[in-house]
């Protein structure tokens, strides 16, 4: 296994462990400064974003997309972080802005609903992050999307379970709030769920995290939006 993708696999395992066996929300959304968060920081650091990129924002569903590799040609980085909730990117957002990003796609909220954080909170956070954009970086076009659905037939995540309708309800707010903004809301939700709402069965291995297959379509879903001639 080459060493770059043994590390991430640890960040994903650490992220999960965090996801599944914390026994305090309180004392995680407060201290988002995980291992995984830290070293990804430290990256970051070493591998600054330059002005004018395609920035996806968002946590371990985001940091597994080979972001790059699926849309050749454009100058795409990664800013996922395993296991980080609205809390920890919006005190990394000063990054984004800094480096006024041609567009900025960002999904998050799965990780708060885990930590039964309030809907206003998480609102509350992503409008910050919104407005910090804007104010900072007004050519940026931004893209807000929405939490994926889950599956908890595959019984790996119970801080997850019995919170489909939850998924839903912070999927509206995001749209309201998107529409308040004046900015997109990709709504990737109907395309993943099954008929009952789960995420679909072969689209993940543990009922969060995507296969290869669901990133393939998530892409095809949102390339004319990334590849479009930017405004």
């Amino acid at each position: 296994m080459k060493i770059k993708e043994f590390f991430f696999l640890l960040s994903i395992a650490l992220g999960s462990i965090l996801l599944a066996q914390c026994s305090s929300s309180k004392t995680i959304v407060e201290d988002f400064h995980t291992e995984t968060y830290n070293t990804r920081m430290a990256y970051f650091g070493e591998h600054p974003l330059q002005k004018g990129q395609i920035v996806f924002f968002g946590n371990s569903i985001t940091q597994a997309g080979e972001w790059e590799s699926y849309f050749p040609g454009s100058d795409v980085v990664n800013r996922g972080i395993s296991g980080d909730n609205t809390e920890g990117m919006l005190a990394r957002i000063d990054e984004i802005v800094q480096s006024q990003p041609a567009k900025f796609f960002i999904m998050a909220g799965i990780n708060d609903i885990s930590l039964a954080r309030d809907e206003k909170t998480i609102v509350d956070n992503y409008r910050q992050i919104i407005q910090a954009v804007k104010n900072d970086s007004p050519q940026t076009e931004i893209y807000i999307q929405s939490v994926l659905p889950v599956n908890n037939d595959f019984a790996r995540y119970s801080r997850l379970k019995g919170k489909e309708e939850r998924i839903l309800s912070l999927n509206r707010k995001l749209k309201a709030l998107a529409d308040a903004e004046n900015i997109p809301f990709i709504n990737l939700f109907p395309y993943f769920a099954d008929a009952s709402g789960k995420l679909i069965a072969s689209y993940t291995g543990d009922g969060l995290h995507l296969t290869p297959e669901a990133y393939a379509l998530w892409t095809n879903i949102i390339r004319s939006k990334v590849v479009q001639e930017t405004k």
